[in-house]
């Protein structure tokens, strides 16, 4: 069940001030609260002007702000020229040390603001076309329902989106994750399935083993008219199987309803067939082969502190829908875009 962060706020801004910051409550603390946000802005943008846009403030303004703060550093946190720009040393710490301050600050606000009740905003998402059309709509709405002050963007698609440059607040995967510029929470897990409709199976040879599927009719994904397909032994072993494709689709529900017409044998992921599993318009083959799970998960940036509302949506659907065995896990291997 997902648990409300309402008074947890006050508790983490009195841990963070006992032990990283002292700060003088006066007049010019919110001041300083909104120079950190921008400085963090400018860094996770990599462009004051990308951040002035998102501020909704003039570059110039955005400029001045980062001056200002490194006057009152007494530090320089961007080494920049006319053509590039770097963060020092100490602009990697205070950005760091920054991002904490703003997560519990915001949450402090959140909690006495009582926006733990009624959150607010919007949250950008991405997920693939069919698995959240399935899986996640009705989750979504829901979530909608129970905060009508929350404005949900989500795009139903399976481009290969940058997370950062597009500025998701959470995208949901499920091919491999590589870029360690993001954090990953497994939502839940697919495998493909082999299946083919009562009526084909009946008409056609037995399948039994991997090998039988050859010279059977193959709907396939994508454009290969020769695939193999993989299966994995109940010992253990990588059977690999080429085949020659009768119908190729890009589309995983066309080839879903070509299978059900009796057309072939289709390899799709689980929640694609498992409507048409339950009814018994498809019949599952070969179980005893079938391929090791993938993992379906939620990634958002590591370098951006999370908004209360993208936190509770976060939550929300990890305990309405998967599962969630570990703590943030940052995405090892190398960048590349999201």
């Amino acid at each position: 069940m997902y648990k409300s962060t309402k008074n947890t706020g006050l508790h983490k801004f009195e841990q963070l001030c006992n032990i990283e910051i002292i700060v003088l409550i006066n007049s010019t603390f919110m001041g300083q609260i909104e120079d950190l946000r921008a400085f963090v802005q400018i860094v996770e943008l990599g462009s004051i002007g990308k951040a002035a846009g998102q501020a909704g403030i003039a570059k110039s303004a955005m400029s001045r702000k980062l001056r200002l703060l490194e006057e009152r550093m007494q530090a320089v946190l961007i080494a920049r020229t006319t053509r590039q720009w770097a963060l020092t040393e100490t602009g990697r710490e205070y950005y760091e040390r920054g991002l904490r301050v703003l997560t519990v600050f915001d949450e402090f606000d959140a909690s006495i603001r009582n926006e733990a009740l009624e959150i607010r905003g919007e949250i950008k998402l991405s997920v693939p076309l069919y698995f959240g059309r399935v899986s996640l709509s009705s989750t979504l709405l829901e979530f909608a329902t129970h905060h009508p002050s929350v404005h949900l963007n989500v795009e139903f698609s399976d481009r290969i989106v940058d997370v950062i440059a597009e500025q998701f607040d959470l995208v949901v995967r499920i091919s491999e994750l590589q870029d360690s510029s993001l954090i990953a929470r497994e939502l839940c897990q697919t495998r493909h399935v082999y299946c083919a409709s009562p009526d084909y199976l009946e008409a056609n040879t037995p399948i039994k083993k991997p090998h039988d599927i050859q010279g059977h009719r193959i709907i396939q994904f994508g454009s290969s008219k020769r695939p193999k397909w993989t299966f994995i032994s109940p010992g253990g072993k990588k059977i690999s199987v080429p085949l020659t494709a009768t119908m190729n689709s890009h589309d995983g529900a066309f080839m879903v309803e070509a299978a059900e017409h009796g057309l072939g044998i289709v390899r799709i992921p689980d929640f694609l067939a498992k409507s048409s599993l339950d009814s018994g318009r498809l019949v599952p083959l070969l179980q005893a082969y079938e391929l090791k799970p993938r993992g379906i998960s939620i990634v958002y940036p590591t370098a951006r502190y999370m908004p209360q509302r993208t936190r509770v949506l976060l939550e929300f659907l990890l305990a309405k829908i998967g599962r969630d065995n570990t703590r943030d896990k940052p995405l090892v291997q190398k960048s590349q875009p999201a």
